[in-house]
């Protein structure tokens, strides 16, 4: 017994260390020294949202701050906006490896706002009284509201530029997480609320919960709820004539699935399905699609994309690339490299060749209507869709702004690095990847909806996908984008 308490109390030290480690003023300025030689090497987008000498000067001001020993958590939290203030969504700042761990406790619910106010959707703590509906008005002493400002402000993942529909869908989507990452690891949280119907205020502390007392929560209240379509499942929906509506979840995939060729036989069954049911009004679902395969991205815009067409104009990298694309243990990339990649005038590098442009199916391709329902999270590949559709001057967008930019992205490759003392790690995309677009048919920065959607009360209430309905109604009235008029939403017809 002796034993197992003993290793009890090793492992949680461990856990405990980890989190309160604490830098000296020589490591974390090691490591900042170091983060801002791999940035400047690797990363293709320093200078594309901010100026370059800004952002030179931040690493300098942040340099002669670290003077005095500072936490690992605070140091997190200190390095942050050397990430953030590039404003590229894919670019990453990560806590060390081990911060994570399957029992890591997170606060228990899943957050929603109607307009300013933020509401409990999902409870799935232990307290079942605070009942779907209650209004959240405080954690740990914290406006909800600030609290929301605060983490889409300190973590830009799937959102780039000053584009704020990404950082505001996600950080809310994953508020726990974002919320674990910014303020380390918490037994219970004090909330302040109001019932439903109610105007008392109440305080109480609630308990935090690991991932699986969290999913199993989940499932037990809310399977009915729980959205599980299949990725490039096809639903006829009954109440229309005529009308699906194809959910895309992701454009990733593993290994396998590559090398079976399962997504494009998936994406082929898919259609012809849709052929076979007649469909002329087809509901892309992208929401929460946070990419994945360029190639795969393409593959679908075949389907409706009448004419050839080029995805993206030719990447380009920094110097730097080179290093992290040819490695010493493996001697293919060393004849790679050069046969894929040559120097451009900056000195860096850019592909050799275009290649050919995609060609339209013929067989299964689709001619009818789209539909395409995009929230926040909806980035990477899937902005490149959105965006090319747009640039063909097809589909009628319904929900919210994409994540990414029209232009393009920082993506394709990656090298994760780590910091030698905190362990922290960055995640730097290595290519500069422009869309094959026309910037007179931009909508906005990003890919704007045509017909914006947002959420009331009763649609939480009853946890009805509002989105869903609002484009099952446009579709009912006729109505699809102008893109030589402003779109009229339905309130105003």
């Amino acid at each position: 017994m002796k034993r197992v308490l003993g290793l009890v109390t090793f492992f949680l030290s461990i856990g405990f260390c980890l989190h309160a480690q604490t830098l000296r003023p020589e490591q974390a300025r090691a490591d900042v020294d170091y983060l801002k030689k791999k940035m400047d090497r690797l990363h293709p987008g320093i200078g594309q949202y901010i100026p370059e000498k800004t952002y030179n000067q931040l690493f300098d001001s942040l340099h002669l701050q670290l003077l005095r020993p500072i936490a690992y958590q605070a140091f997190f939290q200190t390095a942050t906006p050397l990430i953030t203030s590039l404003k590229d969504g894919h670019t990453a700042l990560l806590h060390r490896k081990k911060y994570y761990n399957k029992n890591r406790r997170l606060i228990p619910f899943y957050i929603r706002n109607v307009g300013p106010t933020y509401y409990i959707s999902h409870n799935l703590s232990s307290d079942s009284t605070l009942v779907r509906g209650t209004e959240l008005l405080s954690i740990n002493q914290q406006p909800v509201a600030a609290l929301h400002q605060l983490l889409q402000d300190v973590d830009r993942s799937g959102s780039d530029g000053d584009n704020q529909s990404g950082r505001r869908s996600r950080s809310l989507i994953a508020f726990s997480s974002y919320y674990y990452n910014w303020f380390g690891p918490s037994d219970s949280v004090q909330v302040a609320f109001r019932l439903p119907n109610d105007t008392l205020i109440q305080t109480r502390f609630v308990r935090c919960e690991n991932r699986k007392v969290i999913d199993a929560n989940l499932t037990k209240r809310y399977k009915k709820e729980l959205n599980q379509t299949p990725n490039l499942s096809v639903r006829v929906v009954d109440s229309l004539a005529h009308t699906a509506v194809l959910r895309v979840s992701t454009f990733g995939g593993n290994l396998s699935d590559f090398l079976t060729g399962k997504f494009p036989r998936k994406l082929k069954r898919a259609f012809r399905e849709i052929e076979r049911k007649e469909i002329t009004n087809l509901v892309v679902d992208v929401r929460s699609n946070g990419g994945g395969a360029v190639k795969n991205s393409a593959r679908l815009l075949q389907y409706w994309i009448p004419q050839p067409f080029r995805l993206l104009e030719r990447e380009t990298m920094k110097r730097g690339f080179r290093s992290a694309f040819v490695t010493w243990y493996n001697p293919v990339t060393w004849v790679l490299f050069p046969v894929f990649y040559k120097k451009d005038p900056s000195g860096g590098y850019t592909e050799r060749f275009a290649g050919r442009p995609h060609q339209p199916k013929t067989r299964y391709a689709y001619r009818g209507q789209l539909y395409f329902l995009v929230n926040g999270a909806s980035y990477s590949a899937t902005a490149t869709v959105l965006a090319q559709t747009l640039t063909n001057q097809l589909g009628t967008f319904v929900g919210e702004a994409t994540g990414g930019a029209y232009w393009g992205d920082f993506a394709g490759q990656f090298k994760m690095i780590t910091l030698p003392h905190s362990g922290l790690r960055v995640r730097i995309p290595l290519k500069r990847m422009a869309h094959a677009v026309d910037p007179r048919r931009a909508n906005g920065f990003t890919v704007e909806p045509d017909f914006p959607v947002e959420r009331t009360y009763d649609d939480l209430l009853h946890g009805r996908d509002f989105g869903m309905q609002y484009t099952l109604q446009l579709i009912k009235d006729g109505k699809v984008a102008d893109r030589g008029h402003a779109s009229k939403s339905l309130s105003e017809n």
